[in-house]
């Protein structure tokens, strides 16, 4: 019998696109090395120094390059083309990424050499990334881009379970630099998808026209004057600030809280992406827009909650289930509000609109972690981020009745770009 993607339900349409295909089996297995590059690096920074402060700088060194260069990512890749951008990015990021494994799996990793080589390679990732999510709603129609977005965060979450148990496996035979190492062979495989896109979606723009530094004013204003993308991009500002640094703090809550080393990480990072999974997953075969905004507020709260019972427990499969629940929540939160931007920007500010977005969602994180870390040094890692749970669900709880007034004009925002929007 011959396989029909309609099997596949709302989806279909998405992956009935030959390009869209290729995207998404480089981005799968792509997503699963950079999970063994993510709990490489921090169980590598554990090692070096076994401080909460040190995993707040290299966390920090990872994603603050991604806050800083994502703007004038997102302007280059709507300048240039972004499937040329995300080539040239992406050779980049597997040869930093390759760099560092290397290194490491020699023993000749130092913790100034670690902090300037994450720092290079968050800088490739902070130009890569906004180039290769702006690539989404081009290789689809527009009637499918919901559902590429929803699939596009259900493979990353696949690949975000599969992805520690093979980083666990490989940092506790061989050493937490085969865990990179892995990294860098994704990167490659993405690097081969993106090439068998043999066009890019959109057309460089003249580089005779306005500068780098006009096309990204021009994307501040358009932002600052569209209320619906400014009110979201701050809602995963503060969501990122206070909840999401958890992530990097796991390699500490493994070791000195349960006991379990590299494995008890990998185990955590697994339900995290498994729960991740699930809610990606229920998203996908909701497939509408309709009361998302509700869903995001009740899994903001559910988010912050968990979290904090996370850091009351010492049972560690019990801490597992309120990780994966953490992250089952917090995963409605984030496809909620990139579904949304995705949709209600223009296509010739998607890019700029995306890197912004990601700007925001890492650079939370990165100044979260990085000050938790040190806090949790004289306070305590439990302490120390039940607190920060505690803040972040009360500024939820503050911003819902804000977020329930803008849900009507959020939806008709989206549905006016929709309607009037070329066909891709």
């Amino acid at each position: 019998m011959r396989f029909s993607y309609k099997s596949l339900g709302g989806v279909s349409r998405a992956l009935a696109h030959r390009e869209y295909r290729f995207y998404v089996s480089g981005h799968v297995v792509h997503v699963m090395g950079w999970w063994g590059n993510r709990i490489g690096l921090g169980w590598l920074a554990w090692e070096l120094t076994r401080s909460p402060s040190f995993l707040g700088i290299v966390a920090f060194a990872s994603l603050i390059p991604v806050m800083v260069i994502g703007p004038f990512a997102g302007a280059l890749a709507d300048r240039y083309g972004h499937r040329r951008v995300a080539l040239r990015s992406g050779t980049g990021l597997f040869l930093t990424t390759f760099a560092i494994g290397a290194i490491a799996l020699a023993g000749h990793m130092t913790t100034p050499l670690l902090v300037a080589l994450t720092l290079l390679q968050g800088l490739f990732f902070g130009i890569d990334f906004p180039a290769r999510q702006s690539l989404i709603p081009q290789l689809v129609d527009r009637a499918s881009i919901s559902a590429a977005v929803a699939f596009n965060a259900s493979s990353f979450h696949l690949g975000a379970f599969i992805g520690p148990v093979i980083a666990g496996i490989l940092i506790t035979r061989i050493g937490s630099g085969a865990s990179i190492l892995m990294s860098a062979c994704t990167s490659a495989w993405m690097l081969t998808m993106i090439w068998l896109i043999r066009r890019d979606p959109v057309r460089p723009r003249d580089p005779g026209g306005p500068g780098i530094f006009a096309d990204l004013l021009e994307g501040f204003r358009y932002v600052g004057r569209t209320p619906s993308l400014l009110f979201l991009l701050g809602m995963s500002f503060a969501g990122g600030l206070l909840i999401r640094p958890f992530h990097d703090l796991l390699p500490g809550f493994a070791d000195t809280v349960f006991g379990r080393g590299a494995e008890g990480l990998a185990t955590l990072n697994a339900a995290a992406g498994l729960g991740a999974l699930v809610g990606a997953l229920f998203l996908l075969v909701r497939g509408r827009t309709e009361g998302l905004t509700r869903i995001m507020l009740t899994g903001a709260f559910l988010a912050g909650s968990a979290l904090f019972l996370f850091t009351l427990t010492e049972r560690f499969w019990l801490a597992a289930g309120f990780i994966f629940l953490v992250s089952l929540s917090l995963l409605s939160v984030q496809v909620g509000s990139n579904s949304l931007l995705q949709t209600i920007a223009r296509p010739d500010m998607r890019g700029r609109t995306i890197s912004m977005s990601s700007s925001v969602s890492v650079g939370g994180p990165a100044l979260g972690a990085l000050v938790m870390g040190f806090l949790a040094e004289r306070f305590g890692l439990q302490t120390v981020l039940g607190i920060a749970a505690v803040a972040g669900t009360l500024l939820y709880i503050a911003m819902a009745p804000a977020l329930l007034r803008r849900r009507r004009n959020m939806e008709q925002d989206q549905h006016r770009q929709i309607d009037v929007a070329p066909a891709s």
